[in-house]
């Protein structure tokens, strides 16, 4: 039973970043079948209330390539962000990189002089 918490908790984690997509499809999509379902049960001839349906349908079809449109450059923007903060950490890490590599070189460059001081210490001494 307690295998079961830890899947629902991880599973409402994820929830809110997939939701967004699918509730505005949702509240379009009812916010149609309201409308339509108004449509059919108001007091209309069937001519004026399949015209009014066509512009309704036109309309929603409208608000969901709107809709869609936002989605799609709200995802390139977030896209963009996500490239330019991975190539900031790549330069810094190449940075990082060269730094340890200077310090390695100086540090093998100052181990090699005082192996050769000690050397002629001690050729001297013999």
């Amino acid at each position: 039973m307690s295998d079961a918490a830890p899947a629902d908790a991880a599973g409402a984690a994820e929830a809110p970043e997939s939701s967004t997509p699918g509730f505005l499809t949702g509240l379009l999509l009812g916010g149609l079948v309201g409308v339509t379902v108004a449509m059919i049960v108001a007091p209309q001839a069937g001519d004026e209330t399949r015209d009014v349906l066509r512009a309704k349908a036109r309309q929603a079809s409208e608000n969901v390539r709107e809709a869609a449109d936002d989605l799609s450059k709200s995802a390139q923007t977030a896209a963009e962000g996500v490239t330019a903060s991975a190539n900031d950490l790549l330069a810094r890490g190449k940075q990082i990189v060269e730094d340890a590599r200077a310090r390695f070189d100086i540090a093998v460059a100052e181990g090699k002089d005082a192996a050769a001081q000690q050397r002629s210490i001690l050729e001297n001494e013999t």
